[in-house]
């Protein structure tokens, strides 16, 4: 688990200026899809697929943000938070913590 103070900073690089919870939402997303490097290898459903983007269309504050997934030659949504990432580079796995870091902060609320 990474350093508190690190997530805190990351979450605040993402939703500066931002004035509510749709606001911080869509900053979330837009710096996940700017620092994530697709692709990324992850576990899913038991089986491993590989993570190719974020679905904006069908993410929200509601259901959260939605990622795209390949296995075997199709593609399948799911829930960002679902996944297990395997070995993603540093940058994806501070910014994928940020994301269940945020995720569970809201969920509490």
């Amino acid at each position: 688990m990474m350093d508190k103070k690190r997530l805190e900073a990351l979450l605040e690089q993402a939703t500066v200026a931002c004035y509510d919870e749709e606001e911080e939402f869509s900053g979330v997303l837009c710096t996940l899809e700017d620092n994530l490097n697709f692709p990324l290898q992850a576990e899913a459903l038991g089986e491993q697929v590989e993570v190719i983007g974020l679905d904006s269309r069908q993410s929200s504050l509601r259901k959260g943000i939605v990622a795209r997934i390949r296995k075997g030659g199709r593609e399948y949504t799911v829930g960002l938070g679902d996944p297990n990432f395997i070995d993603p580079d540093p940058t994806s796995a501070e910014w994928l913590a940020m994301y269940r870091y945020w995720a569970g902060t809201n969920e509490e609320e």
